[in-house]
């Protein structure tokens, strides 16, 4: 009973963050508050998860709910690494026009030809 207490507190935690969310991103607002309700319900109602685990042919409802974190996990990680290797191409273009723009345009040097040694 009180891991269960502690479980929807948490629950009940991320489905408040996602609808503080909601106004900057509805598709992961709407995921994360989808994933809360189905935890509460499945901590609710444990032996559902086995029905549901035997249906998809998972043996334990513990299982599957690893494995579903698993896979949720992975593309978490693999959404962030894009996100990652965008922002850093992003910092890139800024880095380089501002380097351009700081660039002082009177002291470009010209070079003037060499006299050729004889």
């Amino acid at each position: 009973m009180i891991i269960q207490t502690i479980l929807i507190l948490g629950l009940l935690l991320c489905l408040f963050y996602a609808f503080l969310q909601r106004d900057k991103s509805r598709l992961i607002s709407t995921s994360i508050a989808l994933v809360a309700v189905a935890g509460i319900y499945f901590v609710l109602l444990p032996e559902h998860t086995s029905k549901l685990a035997h249906l998809v042919g998972v043996g334990r409802g513990a299982d599957l709910v690893l494995y579903c974190w698993l896979v949720i996990s992975l593309i978490v990680s693999v959404n962030l690494q894009f996100r990652i290797l965008w922002l850093h191409g992003l910092i890139t273009d800024l880095a380089r026009e501002m380097a351009l723009q700081g660039a002082p345009k009177e002291r470009i040097i010209r070079r003037e030809p060499r006299a050729k040694k004889r």
